[in-house]
């Protein structure tokens, strides 16, 4: 399971990366097309904006997974390690409540806007909502998967590996310059 899931989020990190880059492409090629050739293509302001919308929430799933998300767990860490459960579980079901609201309100944007079309590429305004139907489905079964873990005592907290050492970092350091 565990190597599904790796590869599906290496695609997610590909699929963001060639969004940063297509997104570059097209802005740059717009700027130059202005100044050079005093003209412009309409479309790629609007498929760069796509590509800033899937860049950000493919991103923010992969934040997610690897729990580099922002997080504060200084109040969380003063109590005993059943209360400590008890919060995060607390915390992952609203999550998760949050995540099933908008997956809910996307899927109905989708429908609403199916019919739409964008004004430069003709492309269904639907498409761009069905980033956040996948991206709601996806952040789901992240969460999901975490409050099991959280439930079974194999997960404590859910701030990353590399936000402690960073924390770790700080605190070295105020404690020998204080």
């Amino acid at each position: 399971m565990k190597d599904i899931l790796d590869k599906l989020f290496h695609g997610i990190k590909v699929f963001a990366a060639l969004c940063l880059a297509a997104m570059i492409i097209m802005v740059f090629g717009n700027v130059v097309l202005r100044y050079v050739f005093n003209s412009g293509l309409s479309i790629s302001e609007e498929l760069s904006a796509w590509c800033l919308t899937g860049m950000t929430y493919s991103a923010g799933l992969v934040a997610l997974r690897d729990h580099g998300h922002l997080g504060f767990d200084a109040l969380l860490t003063k109590f005993p390690p059943l209360v400590q459960r008890v919060m995060l579980t607390i915390a992952h079901v609203l999550m998760i409540w949050m995540m099933g609201m908008f997956l809910k309100g996307s899927w109905e944007q989708t429908l609403i806007n199916w019919d739409n079309m964008a004004p430069a590429s003709g492309l269904s305004l639907g498409i761009l909502y069905t980033i956040g139907i996948i991206f709601s489905t996806i952040a789901i079964l992240v969460l999901f998967g975490d409050l099991v873990l959280v439930v079974s005592g194999k997960l404590s907290h859910t701030i990353s590996s590399e936000a402690e050492e960073a924390l770790a970092e700080v605190a070295h350091n105020d404690a020998h310059q204080g």
